[in-house]
């Protein structure tokens, strides 16, 4: 859900992502696959260099100790041989300590599990030494007894090799089990040399013991069957230089003398004498000629790790390099394609809302302003490259100039009606106005009080008639003819809009300072108070009165118009407030408030302020707020003649007839009404009613 309301660039960064983030995953797990091998063969190279070798040379103490140990026990009084043993013991114990001490160096963390066991084993079995050591000092034990002894000692280093062998890799582990089965041919031969020793060094009884003589024939069968298994396992080379060894003196001497006690009759006879005699030193020089090529096989062994290590990290590091290249390329390729669909989907994203905010707003606005607009200056066609996207651009561009359009077609319409609206209140306008200059002729020529007061209602019907006819003008954006040179008293104004209000007979007129207005803004505010006293008039019951008030402010002249209607709500005087305030659009289908939307645009052409509150009697006051920059100081004399424009727009005139047939609303005559301008200036009822009164033609 919150992928849903996230932007287009996080939409399009969380698609390619996923499979960035699958890819990269996959280069690291194969690269750590390829490498992981090479960096194991390495630190097992470095691992068996720190535990191997110590456990080597520890296995080879232990076998020079059991060979000086056997000999102490064949023959007890031998000073040489005590020494010997002595000798021995000393160099175990130094390569033990250095093997503990292995342990616990930093080293010890890189065995496995299988190889820390193994390491134990070795440690744990070397425990037994001691004892060992304890029953050859005192002579508890037979020769037979120790070599057995010892040979324990040593099978466990065997088995911490071989822990190594099984880490490696390729054809290096089976070398290697081939090596170290080899070493434990040259142990059975240095325990079959040992064995021959004691045979040779002890009693001539202990020689014809037959078990005794078994011990050595056993380690000369292991070692023998040893050797030819595994040379015939080696490499070409490696066995050829086993195979040159095996032919050489040295191992062909020891061959023929293990023949000559294998197959004697008598074996205690063949030990004594014969190539049994000089066994003990050609056996050490066979086991120095098979140590040097098991170094040099383990050497070559090491080095072939090596090589394989390199060559795999080599291997290793270019496949990392091409992957790490492919996820490199990848991402490339995706922020490039990503950037590219995010520029162009905002691109299209910022038209749509420039359109929609900023651009139809501002045609709008000009269109109402009357200025004429260019359709392909204010649509510019937007490239969205190619592809499903420029197809959706190029849509685009085709709907804005269609809306733009049709918003130039509707503002045309709109003036067109506006002009038939302005054309048919015009030619109302002019007949109201000679049916206003007819009635008045009538007026003047009659005398009977009764057609007089028809032909008043008449002239009453026809100023409402008029005042409707300018609304619709107002309403289409335009102004009403009327127009007075020389500024009129507000209290003139106010009797004027009060006789253009069908129930005039109920509005009270309280009295006026003598405060006037300008000509120019006469027949606006006229206008502007009769539209709302008549909403004062209309929205209160008809028994009651409207008031009408005014007095100068600090800002201008204030007149009050009070209802005693039902009153209306906190949020409809909100409303109506913020429609006489702010400008907006008229709406045809708002009808029933014509009058309002009228009264806000008056208001606005003049800098005048009307606001609507509630009434102390109940109903709704209205405050219009007449800025002094509309006013001005008047005489007493009648002002002059309205200005005509373009037709004959008659004038606030009183015909000359008794004021017994005015009606009157408690002090407040009836509003002035038309004249001719023939009429005569001194008659006495023209002097006595107010509102804005013409001089003589």
């Amino acid at each position: 859900m919150r992928l849903r309301r996230s932007s287009i660039r996080a939409r399009i960064v969380a698609l390619l992502l996923v499979p960035i983030a699958a890819l990269s995953g996959l280069w690291v797990y194969a690269t750590l696959v390829t490498t992981g091998d090479v960096w194991e063969q390495i630190n097992l190279g470095s691992t068996y260099t720190a535990f191997g070798d110590p456990a080597d040379q520890y296995a080879y103490d232990l076998q020079q100790e059991r060979s000086a140990a056997v000999l102490r026990l064949a023959a007890p009084d031998d000073a040489d041989y005590a020494a010997a043993y002595t000798k021995a013991r000393t160099a175990t114990d130094r390569d033990l300590q250095l093997l503990r001490y292995q342990g616990r160096s930093n080293d010890a963390g890189k065995l496995d599990a299988d190889q820390r066991a193994r390491y134990q084993d070795v440690l744990s079995v070397a425990d037994q030494l001691g004892a060992i050591r304890s029953q050859i000092g005192q002579q508890k034990q037979s020769w037979d007894g120790a070599l057995r002894d010892y040979s324990d000692l040593i099978t466990p280093v065997f088995a911490f090799r071989s822990s190594f062998i099984a880490k490696q890799t390729g054809s290096l582990p089976r070398q290697g089990t081939i090596l170290v089965e080899l070493s434990r041919a040259g142990e059975y031969l240095s325990q079959e040399t040992a064995a021959m020793r004691a045979l040779r060094a002890g009693t001539d009884a202990a020689a014809a013991d037959t078990r005794k003589q078994q011990v050595a024939l056993d380690a000369m069968n292991a070692q023998q069957a040893l050797f030819r298994i595994y040379i015939a396992e080696l490499d070409t080379q490696d066995r050829q230089a086993y195979n040159a060894l095996r032919l050489g003196q040295n191992w062909s001497w020891l061959t023929a003398a293990e023949n000559g006690f294998d197959k004697a009759a008598d074996r205690a006879l063949e030990v004594r004498g014969g190539p049994v005699d000089s066994w003990g030193e050609t056996a050490d020089k066979v086991l120095t000629d098979i140590d040097a090529i098991n170094s040099r096989l383990a050497d070559d062994l090491g080095d072939q790790a090596r090589d394989n290590a390199v060559d795999a990290l080599v291997r290793g590091g270019t496949a990392g390099l091409v992957g790490l290249a492919a996820v490199v390329l990848s991402i490339v390729i995706s922020y490039r394609t990503g950037r590219r669909l995010v520029r162009e989907l905002v691109g299209l994203r910022n038209a749509a809302a420039d359109l929609s905010a900023t651009r139809l707003p501002s045609v709008m606005l000009r269109l109402r302003r009357g200025d004429a607009v260019d359709v392909v200056a204010e649509v510019p066609q937007l490239e969205f490259g190619s592809g499903e996207i420029g197809q959706v651009g190029r849509a685009f561009n085709e709907v804005q100039r269609v809306a733009v359009e049709a918003a130039v077609e509707q503002a045309e319409l709109r003036r067109g009606v506006s002009a038939v609206f302005v054309n048919l209140a015009r030619r109302s306008q002019v007949l109201l106005h000679r049916q206003l200059t007819l009635l008045d002729t009538m007026e003047r020529r009659t005398e009977d009080p009764r057609e007089l007061e028809d032909l008043f209602r008449l002239d009453h019907l026809t100023t409402r008639m008029r005042r409707h006819a300018e609304g619709l003008i107002i309403l289409s954006g335009g102004s009403p003819g009327r127009a007075w040179r020389k500024p009129v008293r507000m209290v003139d104004v106010v009797r004027a809009a009060v006789g253009e209000v069908e129930d005039y007979a109920r509005v009270q007129v309280r009295p006026f300072p003598g405060t006037g207005l300008l000509g120019s803004a006469v027949a606006d505010v006229t206008h502007l108070i009769a539209e709302l006293v008549e909403n004062a008039t209309v929205f209160s019951p008809p028994q009651t009165q409207v008031t009408v008030q005014g007095e100068v402010v600090a800002h201008g002249f204030c007149l009050e118009i009070d209802d005693r209607g039902l009153g209306l709500s906190e949020q409809h005087l909100e409303e109506i407030n913020q429609r006489l305030a702010v400008e907006q659009e008229f709406d045809l289908a708002d009808t029933d408030r014509l009058g309002l939307f009228v009264v806000s645009r008056l208001a606005r052409r003049h800098g005048i302020r009307v606001h609507l509150r509630p009434s102390p009697y109940g109903g709704t006051s209205a405050v219009v707020l007449v800025p002094r920059e509309l006013l001005a100081e008047t005489v007493e004399t009648a002002p002059d003649a309205p200005r005509q424009s373009g037709e004959d727009t008659g004038s606030h005139r009183q015909p000359a007839v008794p004021a017994s047939s005015i009606p009157r609303t408690g002090a407040t005559a009836l509003p002035a009404r038309r004249q001719g301008a023939h009429a005569a200036p001194a008659a006495p009822a023209a002097a006595a009613l107010g509102g804005p009164r013409p001089a003589t033609a």
